[in-house]
C-alpha cells in the first residue's frame, strides 16, 4: 500500500503545476514561506476468507504559500485511488481527484484530473494507463481591483510502463484565455516530456522539458521553453533542482508595429522545505529586443 501511496502523491504534486504558464513571471516576488498538511484516509473491503478484494485511499493535501509582498496562495487537492482485484492480488485501477487554488488577489483554478491503468487479463501484468485533466481559471483582481479575466485548458498524459511501473512521458495542454467581459484573449498551448533514470530499484524523474505558448488574437505571442532538472543520491532522494529557460515575446502596438524580444538573464532559485519539499521559490528574467531567444540545442541540455 505505501508504494500506492507515493505514486498518488506524485501525480498529485505533478499536476498542481498545469496552470501556472497562465500568468506572467513576477521578477519581483519570492516565496518566503510554506506550509503542507496531509491527511489520507484509507478504506478497504474483504471477502469472508479475509481476503482484500477491494479498497480506497482518498488523500487531501493542503499547502499555502506567502511571498514577499505578503500575499497568500494555498492549493487544496483530494484525490483518491482506487484498487481492485487483478490477476490475483490488490492493484491500482484509477486515481482521480480535483485541485482548488486560491490567491490573496481573488484568483483561483479549479483541476479535474483521472488516471486509469490498463492490465493483462488472466496475468494482472501492468500494460498500459491514460490521463485527462481540466482547469478553469481566474486571474483575479489588478491594483484598481478590476477583473482580469479567465481561462481554461484540457490535458493529455501519455505513459511508458517500465518494469511495472506507468511512468508519465508526455503531456498536451491547450485551452483559451479570455478578457473580463468574457471576449477571447488569445490561445494557449503547452507541451511537457519527463526523462528517468533507473536509481535503486525505482524509475525517478531526472529532466521535465516544458514548451508554452500564449498566443493573442492581435498577433502577439509568447514562447518559454523550460528545462529543469533533478539531481538525486544513490537512494533516489533529491539534493538539488535546478532549471534554464529560454523564450521569444513578440509584442503588438505603438509607432513600431510588431516587435521581438528574446529572453535573457534567466535564473531560477529552488528551496527545500521540510513539509513541501522542494519547490520553486523565484523567478527573475529580461526581454530585450535584439536578444535570439532560441532555445537550447540538444547538446546543452544534455550537459545540464
Amino acid at each position: 500500500m505505501k508504494k500506492s501511496i507515493l505514486l498518488a502523491l506524485t501525480t498529485a504534486f505533478i499536476l498542481l503545476g498545469i496552470g501556472s504558464f497562465v500568468n506572467a513571471a513576477d521578477d519581483t516576488t519570492s516565496i518566503v514561506s510554506t506550509t503542507t498538511k496531509m491527511v489520507i484516509t484509507v478504506e478497504n473491503v474483504f471477502n469472508n476468507r479475509g481476503v482484500q478484494i477491494s479498497g480506497t485511499e482518498t488523500t487531501t493535501t493542503t499547502t499555502s504559500s506567502v511571498n514577499s509582498k505578503n500575499e497568500t496562495s494555498t492549493t487544496v487537492t483530494t484525490q483518491t485511488v482506487n484498487f481492485e482485484w487483478r490477476g490475483g492480488s490488490i492493484k491500482v485501477a484509477t486515481i482521480d481527484g480535483t485541485s482548488k487554488t486560491t490567491g490573496t488577489d481573488d484568483s483561483s483554478s479549479d483541476t479535474t484530473f483521472t488516471i486509469t491503468y490498463q492490465y493483462e487479463d488472466g496475468t494482472g501484468k501492468l500494460k498500459g494507463a491514460s490521463g485527462t485533466s481540466t482547469t478553469t481559471g481566474d486571474s483575479g483582481k489588478d491594483a484598481d481591483n478590476k477583473e482580469i479575466g479567465t481561462y481554461k485548458t484540457s490535458t493529455t498524459d501519455s505513459y511508458t510502463i517500465r518494469n511495472g511501473q506507468a511512468l508519465r512521458t508526455k503531456s498536451v495542454t491547450t485551452g483559451e484565455s479570455y478578457g473580463s467581459d468574457g471576449t477571447k484573449k488569445g490561445d494557449i498551448t503547452q507541451t511537457s516530456t519527463t526523462e528517468y533514470k533507473l536509481i535503486a530499484g525505482t524509475w525517478q524523474t531526472i529532466k521535465e522539458t516544458t514548451a508554452s505558448k500564449n498566443t493573442g488574437v492581435d498577433g502577439s505571442s509568447e514562447s518559454v521553453t523550460r528545462v529543469k532538472t533533478y539531481t538525486r543520491d544513490e537512494n533516489g532522494i533529491i539534493t538539488n533542482v535546478a532549471q534554464t529557460a529560454t523564450g521569444t515575446r513578440v509584442a503588438i502596438g505603438g509607432t513600431s508595429g510588431t516587435v521581438t524580444l528574446g529572453m535573457t538573464n534567466y535564473e531560477a532559485t529552488f528551496a527545500f522545505d521540510e513539509e513541501g519539499g522542494w519547490y520553486q521559490a523565484k523567478e527573475y528574467y529580461k526581454w530585450e529586443q535584439g536578444a535570439s531567444g532560441e532555445e537550447p540545442s540538444d547538446d546543452d541540455a544534455a550537459s545540464e
